[in-house]
């Protein structure tokens, strides 16, 4: 079963996709922003993460770029109701591998889950880094 960061402050953003996913056979573990998530990620393995664009705080570009470094295993979807795939913030993120995948609010649940499920297989099939170790006592950027 493949296990799943839900990066969204919108709550029932979350909640539809948690419950989705889920249904899909993912585990899903949801949190409202990037703060949240960076823990999570330094306390456990995730094989991908679905995160929003605009968090408030820290953009969702800027959480998924900490969490790659933390696990550059980790393989990243935004999304957003903001931007399109083909607008250059986005397009830059993907050239750079940054993340994997992008889809647009409102989205469709069975959409999400195929990508992810594509971007992980698709993964699983190449050689990974290691991911970075990390001492209890790090500190986040930013101050946080």
């Amino acid at each position: 079963m493949f296990e799943i960061l839900v990066v969204d402050d919108e709550p029932d953003i979350c909640w539809a996709l948690e419950s989705a996913l889920r249904d899909a056979g993912f585990r899903v573990t949801p949190v409202s922003g990037g703060i949240g998530a960076i823990r999570e990620v330094t306390g456990r393995s995730f094989d991908a993460a679905i995160v929003d664009v605009k968090l408030p705080g820290k953009s969702g570009l800027e959480v998924s770029r900490q969490i790659r470094r933390l696990d550059p295993r980790l393989k990243v979807v935004l999304i957003s109701g903001y931007h399109y795939a083909d607008d250059q913030p986005i397009q830059a993120v993907i050239r750079q591998g940054e993340c994997q995948g992008f889809i647009s609010k409102p989205f469709d649940l069975d959409q999400v889950s195929a990508l992810l499920r594509r971007v992980i297989e698709e993964d699983r099939a190449s050689p990974q880094p290691e991911p970075s170790p990390v001492s209890s006592g790090a500190t986040l950027r930013g101050g946080e």
